[in-house]
């Protein structure tokens, strides 16, 4: 008997045990499969300082990693960088591709760019398969140095749920005298611009809003007798109005159980709102009472007893008082409660009191998309311990699965294993400096082991006396934390920092905040998700071309691209539908193409159409920056306006609007896009007299061309270059490129001659010789009919930061007043992880902040911020 009882209860062990592993496999190839088909790429920005003046440059490096691993990967050939104003419209776009396993570049800012908060976004092609909460964004401030001569006040009344009075007030900044613009303008959410008018140094106007409109933005437009300028203004909302969602742990409040229910209160901006307030029952009896602890986020614990509902009664820091329900609790749901100590999860599954576990359970761990743990849940039993250093650092997503897979309660845990960070130490060849001497600064990279690192790093060197450097963003919060969460996250730099309260904080970010990469539901059960948008290895150039006459499309037509001073031409064949794809136009931007269709029809009997660019909306607005001190931020515009005066001259004034009266200059006949005056040419007139029986060969009309030698269909150009009969010169028809049997005799109508072509590149090395037909006579210049002139959006040309060398500029008197000392966008850290960099110091007494970020080349974070003294004592 006791070996029947011994029996059965190794086979139910070992039935308990091969689930186990069935489920854990079953999940890790899931996931894993999941990762293969849909692989997720992550994107960080280190850029050079937090704020800038209108007309400088915001120079980056944009970091792509792997979202599963954090290792460095090329996948995408372009990464988009974007700068979005607080109207969220794109201003500028720029395209970087990879070059030598990097990508970086810089943003050129307008010199007329009004003062405001502005958002950098940055993505890929294939990033659009995910929403743009996981993109990368950041707030960066823009000044406008003709800001600094007026200080506006602005003060807003609300005087009905719709209607809105700005009252602006103007003096300058320093003395406080009172200003008295000469013309003030504002517009609306991007409205018409309105003239208001002005009494002395007081001006107002009133405007409708709705107190529920999202955006609320103002554009003012300042000009007194010598400048304009122009600032976005935050309009704020009505009232200090407040709300707060609750967040039971694990999803569910259940009936019976102690749960631990935290919460989140934000303003109508959506910022944190710092509360205190009480939890009722149905019944009105006071049950606990509760208070944020950290940026409007708390929580309290409660018992929900049978047949009870719950509220709240709360006040935010103004007064401001609101009543708000809790969810039900649940009688027949479960819920996953965590608690971390000693280095360890300890993982509970939390039941109604009068409910027992019959159901088949089970705990799954993932962190990124890469299952670490799956196991059942034991019956009865109440709580598990697993290791911290079971799992990476960042974000872990514990899931409970009933026995069919199905989440039933999910809880995100924070793991700070420090095993993503790199050490670093950063040595510099002296410990003070002099103005304009060099500073030699030594790397050394490794790991926790002390054992060395290979990979690189984007180093700015700023000077603090006008810059207060970044201490919200960085490579560590990006990658752990702000990119594996949905929503706006305040402060992320602050979960990282030193103290006894730091991991109280991040757990109640973990409590109140979503996680949705995947649809974990259908994954689980067996459904995997697919990418909508290809991963883009290359650029290209599609359209349709079809018939005028009919609009059927156009089959089997030849349709040939050329970038004329790119060396480049290519010839594809439309499909089936009309369609042609150029698959290999990879160029830097500005580079203009032309797209010419080939039809058997003729020219004027064929529509050649262009897809246009596409590029995806904006749907997150800029949240303005938390810690830039007004005074430095005055501080830095006005050295920063300096400098730019130094290197560029004053400011354009503004001028009144003019109207142009004169006549349009009309573009001649045959004028080519290209060149004013050819070498030799022969007219449409000479041709006219010429013999129609000369006119049957082609050769016959050039051997007429003056500079032009044919022998034996072979042409050159004489009194070019040195041209042997083997080197023909470039031919275009209609200031397009073609070949002789492209050529009806009886349409030609002029014939141009260059013996330099280098304006083609190496494909007008031996000169050109341009045919214009009859048919050109009729059609404009640029996008007829079956040929079009495009300039799409190519790669940014590298551009090399500036940064002066005294040891070579000895005469160099102009004040020195760079507030980003040094970018330098790649160091290499070689294989005994070692690294280096040098720059010159600028004139101003101070200190330097060195701000170091970047990867190893197996995916361990690099941050490093360090101080240099220069002159002082």
């Amino acid at each position: 008997m006791k070996r029947s009882i011994t029996l059965h209860i190794l086979i139910l062990i070992s039935a308990n045990l091969l689930a186990q592993n069935t489920v854990f496999e079953r999940l890790s190839v899931l996931f894993g499969n999941q990762l293969k088909v849909f692989p997720h790429e992550k994107i960080y920005l280190h850029i050079d300082k937090p704020y800038y003046i209108s007309g400088e440059q915001i120079w980056f490096r944009a970091y792509m990693v792997d979202a599963a691993k954090h290792t460095p990967v090329y996948t995408s050939r372009y990464i988009y960088v974007e700068l979005i104003n607080p109207l969220d419209s794109v201003v500028n776009r720029v395209k970087i591709h990879q070059t030598d396993s990097v990508y970086s570049g810089h943003i050129d800012l307008a010199p007329d760019l009004p003062e405001g908060d502005y958002t950098l976004r940055a993505y890929t092609y294939f990033m659009q398969n995910l929403d743009e909460c996981y993109w990368f964004t950041r707030n960066i401030r823009i000044g406008d140095p003709q800001a600094r001569m007026i200080d506006t006040d602005t003060q807003f009344h609300f005087e009905s749920e719709e209607k809105i009075t700005a009252e602006f007030r103007f003096k300058h900044p320093t003395s406080l005298d009172a200003v008295i613009p000469a013309k003030i303008k504002a517009s609306i959410n991007g409205g018409k611009l309105i003239n208001i008018k002005t009494q002395d140094n007081y001006a107002s106007m009133s405007f409708n809003l709705s107190s529920h409109a999202e955006k609320r933005v103002m554009l003012m437009e300042i000009e007194d007798d010598k400048y304009m300028y122009r600032q976005f203004i935050s309009i704020p909302f009505p009232d200090d109005d407040f709300d707060i969602t609750f967040y039971p742990e694990g999803g569910n409040l259940l009936e019976g159980a102690l749960t631990r229910v935290a919460f989140k209160a934000l303003k109508s901006n959506g910022k944190s709102a710092e509360i205190t307030g009480l939890i009722y029952d149905n019944h009105d009896n006071a049950i606990t009472p509760i208070k944020s602890s950290y940026l409007g986020m708390g929580f309290f614990s409660i018992y929900p007893e049978k047949g009870k509902t719950y509220y709240a009664i709360c006040t935010n820091e103004d007064g401001q008082s609101k009543r708000f329900g809790l969810p039900a609790a649940h009688i027949d749901q479960y819920a996953l409660s965590v608690n971390q100590r000693n280095d360890n999860l300890f993982v509970s599954v939390l039941k109604p009191g009068a409910m027992t576990q019959q159901d088949t359970l089970y705990l799954l761990a993932h962190a990124r998309g890469i299952v670490y743990h799956a196991d059942m849940w034991a019956r009865g039993k109440t709580t598990v311990a697993i290791p911290n250093n079971m799992f990476p650092s960042g974000v872990l997503h514990l899931l409970l699965l009933d026995a069919s897979l199905r989440p039933l309660s999910e809880r995100l845990v924070f793991i700070n294993n420090n095993d993503d960070i790199t050490n670093i130490d950063f040595r510099t060849d002296k410990d003070n400096y002099d103005s304009r001497s060099p500073v030699h600064a030594e790397i050394m990279l490794t790991n926790r082991h002390n054992e060395p690192l290979a990979g690189n790093f984007s180093v700015s060197v700023t000077d603090d006396r006008a810059v207060i450097t970044d201490t919200c963003n960085s490579i560590l919060t990006s990658l752990l934390l702000t990119s594996e969460l949905k929503g706006y996250i305040e402060r992320p730099a602050s979960y990282f920092e030193k103290d006894a309260s730091s991991s109280k904080k991040i757990d109640l970010l973990m409590l109140t905040q979503g996680w949705r990469r995947y649809d974990i539901a259908s994954l689980v059960g067996g459904t995997l998700s697919y990418p909508l948008f290809p991963l883009e290895i290359g650029a290209e150039i599609s359209g349709t071309v079809k018939s005028l006459l009919t609009g059927k499309p156009s089959i089997n037509t030849d349709v040939t691209i050329f970038a004329s001073n790119n060396n480049f031409i290519d010839k594809v064949k439309t499909d089936q539908y009309g369609k042609y794809r150029f698959l290999h136009c990879d160029f830097p931007d500005s580079t203009q193409f032309i797209i010419h269709a080939h039809s058997k029809s003729g020219f004027r009997q064929t529509q050649l159409d262009i897809d246009e660019e596409h590029y995806p909306p904006v749907t997150l607005s800029a949240m303005a920056q938390e810690s830039i001190d007004k005074d430095i931020f005055t501080q830095y515009v006005s050295n920063a306006e300096q400098k730019y005066t130094n290197e560029h001259g004053l400011r354009t004034v503004h001028l009144e609007e003019v109207t142009v009266t004169a006549r349009k200059i009309q573009r001649p006949e045959y004028q080519s896009v290209y060149y004013n005056e050819p070498d030799h040419s022969i007219s449409e007139d000479y041709l006219d007299k010429v013999k129609p029986s000369t006119l049957n060969d082609i050769y016959s009309i050039l051997k007429q061309v003056p500079g032009l030698r044919v022998v034996d269909g072979q042409i050159v150009i004489r009194g070019g270059n040195s041209f042997t009969l083997d080197n023909s010169p470039l031919l275009l028809i209609d200031d397009f490129p073609a070949s002789m049997q492209d050529i009806v005799p009886q349409d030609i109508a002029k014939i141009d001659i260059l013996k330099n072509a280098s304006i083609f590149g190496m494909r007008g090395s031996n000169g050109a010789i341009i045919i214009y037909t009859k048919e050109a006579k009729d059609r404009p210049s640029k996008d007829q009919f079956n040929v079009k002139f495009i300039t799409p959006l190519g790669y940014q040309k590298q551009m090399e930061f500036y940064a002066p060398k005294y040891d070579v500029q000895v005469n160099n008197d102009m004040p020195d007043l760079r507030t980003t000392i040094h970018w330098q966008p790649v160091v290499q850290v070689d294989n005994t992880g070692k690294a280096s960099f040098s720059f010159y110091t600028a004139d101003s007494k101070t200190t330097y902040t060195v701000v170091i970020e970047g990867l190893s080349n197996d995916g361990k974070m690099i941050r490093k911020q360090e101080k240099i003294l220069v002159n002082v004592k």
